[in-house]
């Protein structure tokens, strides 16, 4: 039985003998197909794993940052490669749909800036799809679907400034 399962099963039903304990299940207005779960110890000049192993990384702030920087990957870094991979994967569904013929080389290069305003930070993104084979309107319509169907456009529409260009 899945853990999630366990924790939300009434308390008498899993024979505690200590006083039950309550667990906070999340309440989303979907039904997941995957949750994965990453830990940050140290905030920007940490270190990040995953549960799964797949990532253990430093973590330093640019440069930029008027910091002395380091060999760690940041936040923008991560988001992008993020966003790229999975817009790359919505433009392949999208091309599909449209019954357009989408490039086996297709790039998708982002470019993640941050910059503050009155109070915090900023992200702004562009995508840059290169090599795809698509032209003029099937370009903007297999885009403007692959932004329909990416969880990161979804996330990020209203909050950012996304631009995605032929590269």
């Amino acid at each position: 039985m899945s853990l999630l399962r366990t924790a939300i099963r009434p308390a008498a039903r899993l024979r505690l003998s200590a006083a039950p304990v309550t667990i906070a299940v999340r309440q989303l207005s979907f039904k997941p197909i995957y949750t994965s779960e990453s830990t940050v110890k140290g905030a920007r000049n940490g270190h990040l794993t995953t549960k799964s192993g797949s990532l253990d990384l430093n973590l330093n702030m640019p440069k930029e940052f008027g910091t002395a920087g380091g060999p760690g990957t940041n936040p923008e870094e991560l988001f992008g490669g993020g966003y790229a991979a999975c817009f790359g994967g919505a433009l392949v569904v999208a091309a599909k749909e449209l019954k357009l013929n989408l490039g086996s080389e297709t790039t998708i290069t982002s470019l993640v800036s941050i910059g503050p305003k009155p109070k915090g930070f900023q992200l702004a993104v562009e995508l840059r799809v290169a090599n795809s084979g698509l032209e003029g309107e099937n370009f903007n319509k297999a885009v403007d679907l692959a932004h329909e169907i990416c969880p990161f456009s979804h996330a990020v529409k209203g909050n950012i400034e996304v631009k995605t260009v032929k590269a």
